[in-house]
């Protein structure tokens, strides 16, 4: 008989993962990074960027999947019950995320676009994991392409010049921004057919480390290969030959998910024996909601200080009072509050339907 990870230790892997991820975002943000080589260490930090935010939206695909019957997709009434309950609990963390973007901080918040992912995988709750799978590669070939093409064909609700384009407008979550829908719909599928699958079976943990590897090297490597020839730069569809963090392409979309499977596969190989050094990380996971609001209002309330810190003293804080206090939180309280907020309006919002 083929040996099992056990359900707690599969929810530690994942919270390790998602508490992974919010660390990853909260260095993007607060740290002070330069561009990658493997040679230089001090760089190292520079992998947090787009890799964390891409991590976080696959593990929004196995929440839905959690949310909704893991291995046994919902039907009938069910079925109906389910999809509201997404769907309210994406229009709360719409709501979330246009509160934390209103705060002005030019940091683009991926709280909307997650909220687009959960109300867009709605009509995929059914589906079997091979074709999810089938979609979502497909998908991460023809995506960054319409992507591009609609930037020439829909005007866009931000300004071409600001760095970032966090905007609450359907038509920028969707296609421009450090989040367009359009392509990260792939992480979201991804992850929906990995919690529709048996993540306890070591047949399924092998099958994502053995596709995540070749993934990343695809990805990068090619990614590295094509933007080599010519100048990336020259125009919107030469920019497809890039796999630099938030560019939106093929090549980005085929590393950063092989770096999330990697690290998923790990995490769930490794949760059992390392539960005790897990669990700081994990309990930052099981309320990521609250610790991601938390940077972004902090880094509000720090204003201008933060962006002209030197080095990264200011990161290490924030680091260390984020586990430190999720650690205390969950081990006190046990869910986040902006957790049982969003919980608590989806199971109102389904108990007087």
């Amino acid at each position: 008989m083929e040996s099992a990870v056990p359900a707690a230790s599969r929810l530690v892997a994942l919270d390790a993962a998602r508490g992974l991820a919010v660390l990853g975002m909260i260095v993007a943000h607060v740290g002070v990074t330069r561009d990658l080589s493997w040679g230089d260490p001090g760089s190292w930090l520079s992998i947090a960027n787009g890799r964390s935010s891409i991590l976080f939206a696959t593990l929004a695909g196995i929440s839905i999947a959690l949310m909704s019957g893991r291995q046994h997709p919902p039907a009938g009434q069910q079925l109906v019950t389910v999809r509201l309950r997404i769907l309210v609990r994406a229009f709360v963390l719409f709501a979330l995320g246009g509160l934390l973007t209103a705060l002005g901080t030019d940091i683009s918040v991926i709280l909307q676009t997650y909220a687009l992912l959960f109300a867009c995988c709605l009509q995929f709750l059914t589906w079997t994991p091979r074709r999810l799978l089938l979609l979502a590669a497909a998908w991460a070939v023809i995506a960054p392409v319409v992507t591009v093409w609609l930037t020439h064909v829909i005007p866009d609700g931000c300004e071409r010049s600001a760095e970032n384009c966090s905007g609450a407008q359907i038509t920028d979550l969707a296609v421009f921004g450090d989040y367009p829908g359009v392509v990260w719909m792939t992480f979201a599928l991804t992850g929906l057919a990995l919690g529709r699958s048996d993540l306890s079976a070591v047949t399924v943990r092998i099958r994502m480390l053995t596709a995540g590897v070749p993934l990343m090297l695809l990805g990068y490597g090619g990614g590295w290969l094509a933007s080599s020839r010519g100048d990336v730069n020259a125009s919107d569809w030469a920019q497809l030959r890039t796999a630099e963090p938030h560019s939106g392409t093929t090549f980005e979309i085929a590393g950063s998910l092989g770096f999330a499977l990697t690290v998923l596969a790990v995490l769930l190989f490794t949760a059992d024996r390392l539960r005790p050094l897990l669990f700081p990380i994990a309990a930052v996971g099981s309320v990521p909601l609250t610790a991601y609001a938390a940077h972004i209002v902090a880094i509000w309330v720090l204003g201008d200080s933060v962006p002209e810190s030197d080095g990264n003293a200011l990161l290490v804080v924030f680091l260390v009072l984020t586990v430190a206090a999720a650690t205390i939180w969950v081990s006190t309280f046990g869910r986040g509050p902006l957790e049982r907020l969003v919980t608590g309006i989806s199971a109102r919002a389904v108990r007087s339907n």
